[in-house]
């Protein structure tokens, strides 16, 4: 299972909520967030992040994206 999370890098220009196919990212006060019950896990955001500032992270197959455990980056 993969997790994408979007870290302080990120410069809110809606670039990853506009190529989100699934509508799972959304705009808070500080920065964009991914809703991990809805990500599809296809990359997209990761591709339109012109500050690459959202990492992929492999999760243990037992594990489930809202764990608190923290996870290996990729």
């Amino acid at each position: 299972m993969k997790k994408y999370v979007i870290d302080r890098g990120c410069k809110k220009c809606c670039s990853c909520l506009w190529a989100c196919p699934a509508q799972a990212i959304s705009l808070t006060r500080d920065t964009a967030v991914i809703d991990q019950a809805k990500c599809r896990r296809c990359g997209a955001c990761v591709e339109s992040c012109p500050t690459e500032a959202i990492s992929v992270y492999d999760l243990p197959a037992q594990t489930s994206p809202e764990s608190e455990n923290p996870p290996t980056k990729k």
